[in-house]
């Protein structure tokens, strides 16, 4: 009886660790989607807005939305320092 005592008192304890060291909750930044027609209706109000293509640069140069920055998604995060702070960013 003692043994299976023990035996759940861990199989608990475990189960407590497990749960307590699974990632939760929100991320800090919440993601916010617009969609096409209201990226168009920003620029066409001349309003700031940064777009940037993360599409591989041969992507890039075939087709992109005028005014688009090509900075590649591997590359996105080394390059965060040329993303501008005051304006709203679009990735696509």
């Amino acid at each position: 009886m003692r043994r299976v005592r023990t035996v759940a008192m861990l199989f608990v304890a475990t189960a407590l660790l497990w749960t307590s060291a699974a990632p939760g909750g929100d991320p800090e930044v919440p993601e916010k989607y617009i969609k096409v027609d209201q990226v168009k209706a920003m620029q066409d109000a001349k309003k700031r807005v940064t777009i940037i293509d993360v599409r591989d640069k041969d992507q890039y140069d075939e087709l992109h939305i005028k005014g688009a920055r090509n900075v590649p998604l591997r590359e996105l995060p080394t390059r965060l320092t040329e993303v501008p702070k005051q304006e709203p960013v679009v990735l696509y």
